[in-house]
Parts: C-alpha cells; sequence; structure tokens
C-alpha cells in the first residue's frame, strides 16, 4: 500500500481495531518437557502481551480472555487424543491467572481450525463498537509431551479447579451427519481423501502421479519450516521424499502418505492481543506495533454429502472473494500468505479461488504449514497470524493473508492484515456472500440408496499397508443425487477394483440396509 493512499495514524479514529501483541512458543524436545497445555499456552501468551511494550499496563485492562479449545476436547463423548494426565476446569480462566489477568469475560472456544481467525474477525468488531476494550486470544498443545509421555510411563498431574464464570462456545456438531458417520465420513482421514480424490480424478491423474503433484506443493513449505524457529519439524524435504512410500513414509489414507498431512504430535502455543487504537494511545504502545485487520469474511459449508462438487467448497470461494472485494485489492497485490494446509486440497482449493498458480513459486505459507510447521489442533492459525502481523511490522506497505477452515473444507475464515488503513475501518458486512451461498442448491442425497449406481470418489484408509476401510461416493445413474456405501471387508475383488485407482465412473450395485449402504464394484 502505497503511502499517498494510506491513512495517518493521527487521523485514525479512536474505536479502531488493532492487533498490538504477539507470542509463540515451541518446545521440540518432549523426552524433557513438562509443561501441560494450559501452560504452554499461558507462555505464549505471556509473549504476547510483552511484545506489545506495554504488558503490565495492557493486562490490567484486558477484559476478554479467549482460550483456543484442546484436541482433547474436541470431540463430543470421548477425547480426541485421551491422555490420563487431566485439565483445568476452566482453561481460559487458567490461562489468565497464569499471566495475571482477571478478565471479565472467559471463553473457550468453538471447534475447528477456522476459530483463531473467526474471532480475531469478530472482537475487533466488538472493539470497535465498544464492546469490549482489549482481548487476548492464545492456545497451545501438548500432543508430544503426552504421546511420550504415555509410550514411557512418565506421569503428570495437570488437573486444576480454577473454577469462575467461562461461557464455552462450542455449537452443535455440524461437521457431518447421522448418514455420513454411519458410512465412515467421519474424522479427517477418512472425509478428506473423499475431496482430494475428486479432484484427482477431475485432474486425469492416477495416485502416484497426483502423490508427485502434492509432493511438489508441499516441499516448498517444508523449506519454509525449516527456517522458522518455531517450527516443531525444521527440516527441508524434497518433493520425492514426500510423496515416496516407504516404511517411515507409510500411507496412511490413499492418496496420502503420512508425510503429507498435518502432524499433530507438536508442542506449541500461540497467542494474540487485540485493542484499541484510543487505549494503544493512552497505555503509550507505539504504532510500530500496530497491525490492522484490513478485511475479513467468514463462511460455512454444507455437509460434504449435500455438496455440488466434492473438490470445492463454494463457501471458500465466496469467502475469498469477499476478502479482496472488501479491501479493493487483487490476490497478487498481496505479499504475504497463509493458506490453510491440513491436507494439500486445502491448498489447492484456496490457491484456485485466489487465481494463483501453485507452480509459480510463489511462497503459500508464512509458517511451513501444518504438516512441517506443525498442526497445533484448532490454533494453528494463531501462529499463522502472529507470522502475518510480524511481516507486515516488518514492511508496512505490506499485506498479508490469513485462510483458514475447520472441519472438512466446511467452515471458513480469512483476514487480510496490513500495516496501514485506506479507510476508516469497518466490520466486513457478509450477508451478500451468505444470501448467494443459500441460493445455491444442495447435491440430493439418495436415501434409500438405488440398487445401481455410479462412483463418484472413494476413501481407502490403510493400516499397516493394507485397506482398513473403504468407503463410496456414488451417484444415481442419471447423476441426480449422491449417495454413500461401504464395501465389505471380504470383498477383495472391489477393494481389489478401488486400489487400482482407476474406479471412477464404474458401475456399483448396492444393497441398502438400515445402518448403511453396503456397494459392491461391477466389471
Amino acid at each position: 500500500m502505497s503511502s499517498d493512499t494510506a491513512l495517518p495514524v493521527t487521523a485514525l479514529a479512536d474505536d479502531t481495531p488493532i492487533i498490538v501483541g504477539i507470542g509463540q512458543h515451541v518446545e521440540r524436545d518432549a523426552a524433557h518437557s513438562v509443561l501441560s497445555p494450559v501452560a504452554l499456552a499461558a507462555v505464549a501468551c505471556g509473549k504476547a502481551l510483552g511484545d506489545s511494550g506495554h504488558g503490565a499496563a495492557l493486562a490490567g485492562i484486558i477484559d476478554t480472555v479467549v482460550a483456543i479449545r484442546f484436541f482433547e476436547h474436541s470431540t463430543k463423548g470421548g477425547e480426541m487424543l485421551a491422555h490420563p494426565f487431566g485439565c483445568s476446569d476452566n482453561v481460559p480462566r487458567a490461562i489468565a491467572r497464569r499471566v495475571g489477568i482477571a478478565p471479565r469475560r472467559a471463553i473457550y472456544a468453538d471447534v475447528g481450525g477456522q476459530t483463531p481467525q473467526r474471532l480475531v474477525n469478530r472482537f475487533c468488531a466488538e472493539i470497535q463498537r465498544g464492546e469490549t476494550q482489549a482481548v487476548l486470544i492464545g492456545g497451545a498443545e501438548a500432543i508430544a509431551t503426552i504421546k511420550h509421555a504415555v509410550r514411557t510411563g512418565r506421569e503428570f498431574d495437570w488437573r486444576e479447579d480454577t473454577g469462575g464464570e467461562c461461557s464455552d462456545e462450542w455449537q452443535q456438531d455440524k461437521l457431518s451427519t447421522p448418514y455420513e458417520r454411519a458410512h465412515g465420513l467421519f474424522l479427517p482421514l477418512r472425509t478428506y481423501p473423499l475431496l482430494e480424490h475428486a479432484r484427482r480424478r477431475r485432474r486425469g491423474l492416477d495416485c502416484a502421479q497426483y502423490r508427485r503433484e502434492m509432493g511438489e506443493l508441499f516441499a516448498p513449505f517444508s523449506a519454509i519450516a525449516a527456517a522458522n524457529p518455531y517450527a516443531q519439524f525444521p527440516q527441508s524435504l524434497p518433493a520425492a521424499a514426500l510423496a515416496t512410500i516407504d516404511a517411515d513414509n507409510y500411507l496412511i489414507s490413499e492418496p496420502y502418505t503420512k508425510a503429507l498431512v498435518a502432524q499433530d504430535a507438536v508442542n506449541q502455543g500461540a497467542a494474540v492481543v487485540l485493542t484499541s487504537v484510543g487505549i494503544a494511545r493512552r497505555l503509550g504502545i507505539v504504532p510500530a506495533q500496530w497491525v490492522f485487520l484490513a478485511s475479513h469474511a467468514d463462511l460455512d459449508d454444507r455437509t460434504v454429502s449435500a455438496r455440488i462438487m466434492l473438490e470445492r467448497s463454494l463457501a471458500q470461494e465466496l469467502v475469498l472473494e469477499r476478502v479482496l472485494e472488501a479491501a479493493d485489492t487483487r490476490s497478487d497485490d498481496i505479499a504475504h500468505l497463509d493458506l490453510y494446509s491440513c491436507f494439500p486440497i486445502a491448498v489447492f482449493s484456496a490457491c484456485d479461488a485466489l487465481g494463483i498458480d501453485w507452480r509459480c513459486g510463489r511462497a503459500l505459507t508464512l509458517t511451513g504449514g501444518l504438516p512441517f510447521f506443525g498442526g497445533p489442533g484448532n490454533n494453528y492459525s494463531t501462529h499463522a497470524i502472529c507470522e502475518a502481523v510480524a511481516r507486515v511490522r516488518a514492511d508496512r506497505g505490506t499485506s498479508a493473508l490469513v485462510v483458514a477452515n475447520g472441519g472438512y473444507l466446511s467452515k471458513h475464515s480469512a483476514g487480510l492484515y496490513a500495516g496501514a488503513l485506506r479507510a476508516p475501518w469497518r466490520a466486513t458486512d457478509c450477508t451478500g456472500i451468505a444470501q448467494r451461498f443459500a441460493a445455491i442448491p444442495a447435491m440430493p442425497l439418495a436415501d434409500p440408496a438405488p440398487a445401481t449406481g455410479v462412483v463418484e470418489s472413494y476413501v481407502m484408509a490403510m493400516k499397516k499397508g493394507r485397506p482398513d476401510g473403504v468407503y463410496l461416493a456414488a451417484t444415481t445413474d442419471t447423476g441426480s443425487a449422491r449417495f454413500f456405501a461401504r464395501v465389505a471387508h471380504d470383498d477383495t475383488a472391489s477393494i481389489a477394483a478401488i486400489a487400482a485407482g482407476n474406479v471412477f465412473g464404474k458401475a456399483v450395485a448396492v444393497t441398502a440396509g438400515e445402518a448403511c449402504n453396503l456397494a459392491r464394484v461391477l466389471g
């Protein structure tokens, strides 16, 4: 952004929201780490307060503390990662107490990788409306320590009776339907392959060719992670190593090798502090620390079965269109990008939506991405936001786009960060894209399933080199509706046909059941 188009700092209204503090922390040595997720988050939050230059004064006026939900609390009726060490009964207040904050509001955030960016979008608007003075958003994961401790017999007691008010904002699970779950489509590694294979089909590639393409996409990510002091896995790897199946880089779910997906065995924390220009002026936080949310957008997609195209998220496309439109900019004008990278298709789809050729050599991550920087559960994008703020501070004429998603390309949030504003700040209105999305027809569900259908995409989960669950997305013979089906474990002929990778468009015979459909590949 050129200086002649930017508002001078002196012209900014006091209610303009800004980011004034960022903090990140990593502990790579799991064998010697003892910090709980709460403690790791508190370290990052302390760094974010200190980064403002006026941490003590800022801590005194923060009225809202938001904790990003831990992995262990991210599935209804069970833990994402079961461990015996316990946790605080009030995570945000436990974090706040460690950094000397007594907030009016304590919030335990909703689940999903979009959450950090969605919170920044939300609280910037609250700050401008005068509903809050300053907000601390932070989170962490200690999964590396937990896994090592369980494996080696180490013991911790991380239980805390913190007490106090806390608003738990986890909404009813809308990521999948009972029908989808009955047919194996739950959890990322049993859903993302369905989307990835749909894209592979459109690209006309076999599994080996597509794996090479995914390796080429992610090799530059690993190089960026290798140079990032907060990366959990700082090692640069060539594309061939990422795509080659071997004893260490085994196939976990076709077409993914272990190296091509988010790695959650991390000890990482990150935090950001938001406040207003008026409070920053009063506290003496210098403008060099301020970064602005120039535009933002949020929108959720339908569940997978209802999407017109499995390889695209129309909601994501509308979110990115709106972010650029609201900032009156183009993707080519944005200097820094961090595209959510839990799986390759998350990056591919964002590139398509932004009109970016992923092969052009442009950096698509600021951190190194979830497979290499690390995938700290719902908190990854807090790290991306920290990196975006740091880049913009270093060159205030640039901007940085953070693209976040949760679920299965389900929940989308994006934020464009800038060192200056062109006009007085206002929240981005997403009513228009919500209305446009609602007007898009959903894919009808054929339930009960027809006697025959045509294969659209598939999931082949692997365990020790062998198929461990095979699921199909299929359409009716006319293509007018979709249904899902499992493949029986003893149906070796169908499994072999699917493993060959060229099953798209083949006919299936379907046996509809009360619990789920069973499908057999014909021919």
